[in-house]
């Protein structure tokens, strides 16, 4: 008896996970590595804290008038 509810469960779990693979076994083909990165940013959840602490450092960060690489020829 408990070897058949042992071998239900297997059973269940393997059918879940092969649903899980299909749906997620879609195929993208991307261009260009930015297009890779874009993808990957829209599918990744950063974490709450994280997020805050890159919102308060991004607002430390001086804004410059002109781009690095007109200081750095002139």
């Amino acid at each position: 008896m408990k070897y058949e509810k042992k071998f239900r469960s297997s059973e269940q779990q393997e059918q879940l996970s092969e649903a899980q693979l299909q749906s997620s076994q879609t195929v993208h083909e991307f261009a260009t590595p930015d297009e890779v990165l874009q993808f990957d940013a829209k599918n990744t959840v950063v974490p709450e804290g994280i997020a805050q602490r890159l919102g308060r450092s991004s607002h430390r960060v001086p804004a410059s008038s002109r781009s690095w690489w007109k200081r750095l020829f002139q």
